[in-house]
């Protein structure tokens, strides 16, 4: 019986480290994005590797014509014209996350709100001139409902948030995204690929108390998808109580809060479809982009796969094939 050797375990190491890097260009591909190398490392797909093995890797599948480079981009090949794109896309993104950014400290004004974080294609770099601005807010324990009214009112005072049911709304803010420091932890059934890359991506654009640490350490399952991601650990201290004066008025803000609450459940009874509505978690995404993805994902990683013997099928990151 043949033993394995050295040679054997890096030789699998490596094939491995080429599939994933197969994978990553093709998930990034749904999005006519290329990645720059350094990209490429920190969002390998389903393998752990040092920048070497990917370059390494990088060097062969570009010379077996699996890959291709494009003005310093990795893509797959015959998209070379993406490179172009997204050296386009660059000069919308500079424009746009100043605006953001200058948009998102007016947020600072509400008190118990701890972060805002730039979410979508902005966050990712790969906005298009009328895409609108995507934020999440997270705030204080039983405060989500009463800062959505309040920045709903704040950025229509002053024109900047996007009108229900307007397909594009350049540069306008979308509050589709609250979460409390409660529940900053993705649920398990809502973890895979898909949302592992909302939650690397998401950009902060200003935070207290290390928020933005915290939401990505409170996540620490996206490694299982993106083992190359560093995740940090930070502890956050309690909430002092205060006196009776402080207590009592935490006390009307959460009267308060549950009154909108109740109130924008009447209001949406007979509209809501996919939208996430709890007490401390809110989520407007009526479509499940989630699953359409995932996938588009699947059926382009199986073509490809099947179009060379060197790739096989394998297991993917949400336990189907690919």
């Amino acid at each position: 019986m043949r033993r394995w050797g050295k040679d054997d375990k890096f030789h699998r190491k490596m094939d491995n480290i080429h599939e994933a890097v197969i994978k990553t260009l093709c998930y990034r591909d749904l999005f006519d994005y290329p990645l720059e190398e350094e990209e490429l490392i920190r969002f390998l797909i389903e393998a752990s590797a040092n920048p070497l093995a990917v370059r390494r890797a990088l060097a062969q599948l570009i010379a077996e014509g699996k890959v291709e480079e494009e003005n310093g981009y990795f893509l797959l090949p015959g998209r070379g014209e993406i490179a172009g794109e997204r050296m386009r896309k660059l000069k919308i993104h500079k424009e746009k996350y100043a605006k953001a950014h200058k948009l998102a400290q007016l947020l600072k004004n509400i008190p118990w709100v701890k972060a805002v974080f730039l979410t979508g294609a902005l966050a990712a770099s790969n906005a298009e001139e009328d895409d609108d601005i995507d934020f999440l807010i997270i705030t204080d324990e039983n405060r989500v409902w009463v800062t959505r009214l309040l920045s709903y009112l704040l950025f229509i005072v002053l024109r900047a948030k996007r009108k229900p049911g307007v397909d594009k709304a350049p540069d306008m803010v979308c509050l589709n995204m609250f979460l409390s420091e409660k529940t900053l932890k993705i649920p398990d059934n809502e973890q895979n690929l898909f949302t592992a890359h909302e939650v690397a991506l998401s950009h902060p654009l200003w935070a207290k108390d290390y928020f933005h640490l915290r939401f990505l350490g409170e996540n620490p399952w996206v490694r299982e998808h993106l083992p190359n991601i560093k995740l940090p650990r930070v502890k956050i201290k309690a909430q002092e109580n205060g006196g009776i004066p402080v207590r009592f008025g935490r006390f009307l803000l959460t009267l308060l809060d549950i009154m909108v609450y109740k109130i924008q459940l009447y209001y949406m009874r007979k509209r809501r479809t996919r939208e996430i509505v709890e007490r401390d978690r809110i989520l407007f995404h009526p479509i499940d982009l989630s699953h359409k993805i995932l996938s588009a994902y699947r059926v382009k990683l199986y073509s490809i796969q099947h179009s060379s013997p060197n790739f096989s099928v394998k297991e993917s990151s949400d336990g189907k094939k690919a």
